[in-house]
């Protein structure tokens, strides 16, 4: 009898020990492969919140003269439609210069860049139509940005070593000088001064 007895415990832990292994053993894989997934969502979290950064190309803008011309180089045209005239621009104002056309201050701006373009030429040359250019007529600068219009608005005549118009200004603006009287020999007293507003102008960054 108690051999029996015996062999019927041990049918019955063998029989509720395989469930309870197998269940065990179950919870044992969840838990593993759960614990793996969620940090496989912590990590996709993380990845999908990250600020995006993508790689963009560098930009490249289309910059008016982004380097000072070198003396008597060609800086384009200045067109009076009014005068039927065309007059090479060239930078610098020294003598070499002025006999290529009108002449570039070098400390001033140059079209395009916001500011006061100053220019100079010869009045027994380049410049002698200049004394019949009205007030509202236009003076087109070509230029290989494209083309500045500005239009005629003041007109004045101030001393040779008057240096008033020779200034900064903080607005595109272009201002033509010449010596006067047209019709003087020898080294004139005056210049003649001609003011203009802007008209229009190609878009570029200055």
């Amino acid at each position: 009898m108690k051999k029996k007895r015996k062999r019927r415990k041990v049918w019955k832990w063998f029989l509720f020990g395989i469930p309870i292994t197998i269940i065990l053993l179950g919870v044992g894989i969840v838990g593993f492969f759960g614990m793996d997934l969620t940090k496989q969502s912590v990590m996709l979290a993380r990845s999908a919140t990250a600020e995006y950064e993508p790689e963009m190309p560098p930009k490249k803008f289309k910059q008016a003269w982004p380097e000072l011309p070198a003396p008597g180089e060609s800086l384009g045209e200045l067109n009076f439609p009014s005068l039927d005239l065309a007059v090479p621009v060239v930078q610098g104002t020294h003598d070499e210069e002025l006999k290529k056309g009108a002449g570039h201050f070098a400390g001033s701006a140059l079209p395009g860049q916001g500011g006061h373009v100053l220019l100079s030429g010869h009045r027994d040359t380049v410049f002698t139509k200049l004394q019949h250019l009205k007030e509202g007529d236009q003076v087109t600068f070509k230029t290989d940005y494209g083309d500045f219009v500005y239009e005629a608005v003041k007109f004045e005549i101030v001393p040779a070593d008057d240096l008033t118009v020779n200034v900064a200004k903080d607005y595109e603006t272009l201002t033509l000088t010449t010596c006067y009287p047209f019709d003087f020999i020898g080294d004139a007293p005056d210049r003649y001064i001609v003011y203009t507003k802007l008209v229009s102008m190609p878009e570029i960054d200055s």
